[in-house]
C-alpha cells in the first residue's frame, strides 16, 4: 500500500488532524464579526442572521452520526473526503448565495461537512495508537483545535476589513479544498482489510453496541457534559463580562483568549501526565472534581456579592482548564474499548458533544434575563455536577464488580 507523506508519528500528522478538528469552531467564530453585515446585505433580521450559526451547528451535530459508521465500513479517507466536499461546497454556495434562504441551506451543508473532521481525526488516532500514546495524540489534537478558535474572530475582523463578508466563506472553502488535497496525496488509509457494505441496520447495531458498553457510554456522556459547561461559558461570557461587568470589547477579547488558553493548558497537562503513567480515569476524575469546585465557586461569588473581573476570571480559566484536562481522557475512554467501532464511537462522541453544547448555551440565553450571572454559573455547575455523578457511578460499578464474579 502506498504511504502518504503524513507519517503517523510526525508533528505534521498531528497538526493536520488538529486542523480537521478545528474546522467547526473556526467556521463558527470567524463569522461572528460578520453577522450584522450579513443581515444588512441580505435584508434579513438579526434572528435570521443568527440562524447561520444555528443551522451550521445542527448540521455539525447530525453529520458525525453517519460519518462514524460509514468510515468503519468504507474507510477513513473516502469518508473524510466526502465531508470535506460538503464543507467546501457549502462555503462556495454561502459565498455566492443571493438570498438568506440559500445562505442558510449552505451553512447547514457546511456544518454537515465539518462534522467529518473531528470524527475521522479521532478514529484515525484510535486506528494507529493505543493506550497512553493514543491519549497523548488526542491531547495534542485538542491543543491544535482550540488554538484556532482563539485567533479566528481576529482573523474574521481582519478579513472583513480587506474584503466583503462573502470573502470569509471563500476562505473557508479554500481551506476545505486545501485539506481535501492534503488528504488525497498525503494521508494513508488507516482501516485495513476488505470494505463492508454500509446500511442503516449496521448503524443501529453499532450504536447499540456502544450504548451497551457502559464505560464507553459513560465517557461519551462525561465528554458531552464537559463541553456543556465550556459552551455555557462561551454563551454567557459576553453577557457577563460586557453587560454586567462592563469591560471594554478589547478587554473581553483578551479575557476570552486567556480562557481559551486554559483549554490548551489543560490538554497539554493531560499529555504530560499521560506520558508519566497517570491513568486516563484518574485524570478524568481530577478534572471533573476541580471543575465542580471552580464552577460552584462562581455561584458562591454571586451569592456573596463578590463578583468582579478579578474574582471571576480565575474561576473561568480554571473551568476551561478542566475541560482541556478532561477531554483527551474522555475521548480515550470512548474509543479504546471497541477499536472495531472507532468511527462510530468518534461520531457519537462528537455529536453528543455538540448537542450538549447547544443545550447548555440555549439554557444560558433563556435564563440570563431573569437571573444574570447565575444563568451561566448555574448551568456550568449543573454540567460539572452531573459529570461527577457519572464518574462516581463508574467507581461504584467497579466496586460492585470486584465483589461479584459477574463482569460488567
Amino acid at each position: 500500500m502506498k504511504r502518504g507523506f503524513l507519517a503517523p508519528r510526525t508533528v505534521m500528522f498531528t497538526i493536520f488532524l488538529g486542523v480537521l478538528a478545528a474546522l467547526p469552531p473556526i467556521s463558527i467564530d470567524m463569522t461572528l464579526p460578520a453577522l450584522a453585515e450579513i443581515g444588512g446585505t441580505m435584508h434579513a433580521t438579526s434572528s435570521q442572521a443568527g440562524l447561520t450559526l444555528s443551522l451550521f451547528m445542527a448540521g455539525f451535530a447530525i453529520g458525525p452520526i453517519v460519518y462514524g459508521p460509514l468510515s468503519d465500513a468504507q474507510g477513513r479517507k473516502p469518508t473524510l473526503l466526502l465531508g470535506l466536499a460538503f464543507f467546501t461546497g457549502g462555503g462556495l454556495v454561502a459565498g455566492l448565495a443571493p438570498a438568506i434562504s440559500e445562505l442558510l441551506f449552505a451553512r447547514f451543508a457546511q456544518g454537515l461537512g465539518a462534522g467529518a473532521g473531528m470524527t475521522i481525526a479521532l478514529a484515525i488516532v484510535r486506528d494507529l495508537f493505543e493506550g497512553a500514546a493514543m491519549q497523548r495524540r488526542i491531547a495534542a489534537i485538542t491543543v491544535v483545535a482550540n488554538v484556532a478558535p482563539i485567533v479566528a474572530p481576529s482573523v474574521g475582523v481582519a478579513l472583513l476589513a480587506a474584503t466583503h463578508w462573502r470573502g470569509l466563506f471563500g476562505v473557508m472553502a479554500g481551506c476545505g479544498l486545501l485539506a481535501a488535497l492534503v488528504t488525497c496525496i498525503g494521508l494513508q488509509e488507516s482501516v485495513h482489510g476488505p470494505k463492508t457494505g454500509f446500511a442503516f441496520s449496521r448503524v443501529r447495531r453499532d450504536y447499540a453496541a456502544l450504548f451497551r458498553h457502559r464505560s464507553v457510554a459513560r465517557s461519551i456522556v462525561i465528554n458531552g457534559l464537559g463541553f456543556g459547561w465550556m459552551f455555557a461559558y462561551v454563551a454567557g461570557s459576553p453577557l457577563v463580562l460586557l453587560k454586567l461587568l462592563h469591560v471594554s470589547p478589547a478587554i473581553y477579547a483578551a479575557m476570552f483568549a486567556i480562557t481559551g488558553g486554559g483549554i490548551v493548558a489543560g490538554a497539554s497537562f493531560n499529555a504530560f501526565m499521560a506520558g508519566r503513567g497517570v491513568s486516563g480515569p484518574r485524570l478524568l476524575a481530577i478534572a471533573i472534581a476541580l471543575a465542580t469546585l471552580s464552577t460552584s465557586g462562581l455561584i458562591a461569588l454571586e451569592l456573596l456579592g463578590w463578583v468582579s473581573l478579578e474574582s471571576v476570571m480565575p474561576l473561568l480559566v480554571a473551568s476551561t482548564f478542566c475541560f482541556g484536562l478532561a477531554a483527551p481522557s474522555a475521548a480515550r475512554g470512548a474509543l479504546d474499548p471497541l477499536p472495531e467501532l472507532a468511527g462510530a464511537a468518534g461520531g457519537l462522541l462528537t455529536s453528543v458533544q455538540m448537542l450538549c453544547g447547544a443545550a447548555s448555551s440555549s439554557l444560558v440565553a433563556i435564563l440570563f434575563p431573569a437571573v444574570g450571572l447565575l444563568a451561566m454559573s448555574g448551568v456550568m455547575t449543573a454540567c460539572a455536577a452531573l459529570a461527577m455523578l457519572v464518574v462516581l457511578s463508574a467507581k461504584v460499578g467497579r466496586v460492585r464488580s470486584s465483589r461479584s464474579p459477574a463482569m460488567e
